[in-house]
């Protein structure tokens, strides 16, 4: 698996100033004023790798057949 690099803090933005291909995830824990990621995310995703591995994590128990049905 290829090496992903943390997203650096320069590319913090608060909601109104986020745009197309930026990280959506919340990085700050003030709730009065959330700040977003701000990295740049793939098609299709409104995260960029390093949350994105973050957010979407494998079950241990999740194995190649994992969500198949018996047929």
């Amino acid at each position: 698996m290829p090496e992903i690099s943390e997203p650096s803090p320069q590319t913090r933005t608060t909601l109104f100033k986020l745009q197309a291909r930026q990280c959506r995830f919340i990085v700050s824990d003030d709730q009065s004023k959330a700040l977003f990621c701000g990295g740049e995310t793939q098609e299709g995703s409104s995260w960029c790798p390093w949350h994105r591995r973050l957010v979407y994590t494998r079950s241990p128990m999740a194995g190649p057949s994992a969500g198949k049905h018996p047929g």
